[in-house]
């Protein structure tokens, strides 16, 4: 119920900040961010640094299924970020749309990764927080995202993961098999 009550409470944040009803933010722990960022009581400044992200990549892992399966970090990532790069913009414009997230979108998959990147770097460069998300899970496993995380680590550009839901993790969790060593990809 609590953390319902968190992901409403962000909802109504992105549409108007500080605006919380107080049954929300007396349901957040002092230390929380939700209460601390988003309170009536905290100052135009530290709500603004609270919004600003620092410059570099950032790999957004998105819901596997259901879009109530995001953090609320990873929803501050999308909606602070100067772009947002998407494996599928219709797709992803779902995701953006349910959170009222209007970062501008870019199509990036693996049929144009290569000729985006230069582009992309550029902005890195200029000091901008780009993005990236798939269409679900995180990038870079499985999708788009590893070579422009390669490139940038090269280059001395931060790449920030901001963790999410793992469709291997959560089969491993519910079937039932050992869990105390497992291995993620081909058996030998």
């Amino acid at each position: 119920m609590a953390s319902l009550l968190r992901l409403q409470a962000l909802s109504l944040t992105l549409t108007s900040p500080g605006r919380l009803p107080s049954r929300i933010l007396r349901s957040a722990s002092p230390a929380s961010p939700l209460a601390r960022g988003f309170s009536a009581a905290a100052s135009p400044e530290q709500r603004a640094s609270e919004t600003d992200l620092e410059s570099g990549l950032y790999l957004v892992a998105t819901p596997i299924g259901n879009l109530e399966d995001i953090t609320l970090r990873a929803l501050r990532v999308l909606k602070c970020a100067h772009v947002i790069l998407s494996e599928d913009t219709r797709h992803s414009g779902k995701l953006l749309q349910h959170y009222d997230i209007k970062t501008p979108l870019l199509s990036f998959h693996k049929f144009n990764e290569r000729e985006r990147e230069p582009s992309i770097l550029k902005r890195l460069h200029e000091g901008e927080a780009v993005a990236v998300i798939s269409d679900a899970g995180t990038p870079g496993i499985s999708d788009p995202g590893m070579e422009l995380a390669r490139l940038c680590a090269s280059e001395k550009i931060p790449v920030i993961p901001i963790p999410g839901p793992s469709a291997a993790i959560a089969a491993l969790s519910a079937s039932g098999l050992p869990t105390d060593e497992f291995t993620f990809g081909e058996i030998p």
